[in-house]
């Protein structure tokens, strides 16, 4: 056998072994990849005014109250915070605008707030069809328009 056709031989296995080893390896990470955290929502919070404070999809679009949101039941999402605003807020999921238990564990920074610039994230999964709020839990808020409605449908 000449040195050429063994080289050829060679080079052959190791393509093979590459090409095997990047199949493994696409085939472990399909199996193994993390779950997904849910569909994504993104709200923003702020100041209107002095006097009043509210919610909305964008920087720009902040209202009182907040633009509604339709969510489906059984549904996993990642709801994302950002306040743009110039003091703390919050964001969760009530069944009426009070800082009454928190539904389905949509809940982002209750107590330590979303400073200004920042922004926080809650995964959750709605449980139950109806109509319910979504608050910003900070002393307050709520009475100077920080609320929107909440719709869960089946």
């Amino acid at each position: 056998m000449s040195k050429s056709k063994s080289k050829t031989g060679l080079y052959a296995v190791i393509a093979v072994i590459v090409i095997i080893v990047v199949v493994v390896g696409a085939v472990i990470a399909l199996m193994y990849k993390p779950g997904a955290s849910g569909t994504p929502l993104t709200m923003y919070t702020g100041e209107i005014s002095t006097a009043s404070y509210g919610f909305g999809n964008t920087a720009a679009t902040i209202t009182s109250p907040g633009p509604t949101i339709t969510l489906k039941e059984g549904t996993s999402y990642t709801m994302t915070v950002t306040n743009s605003g110039t003091m703390p807020h919050a964001w969760e999921i009530t069944r009426d605008k009070t800082t009454s238990t928190v539904l389905f564990g949509a809940q982002i920074d209750p107590t330590s707030y979303i400073a200004p610039g920042s922004s926080g994230s809650v995964t959750f999964t709605p449980t139950e069809v109806g109509t319910f709020y979504y608050i910003c839990p900070v002393p307050g808020h709520v009475a100077l328009g920080m609320w929107g409605t909440v719709t869960v449908t089946a």
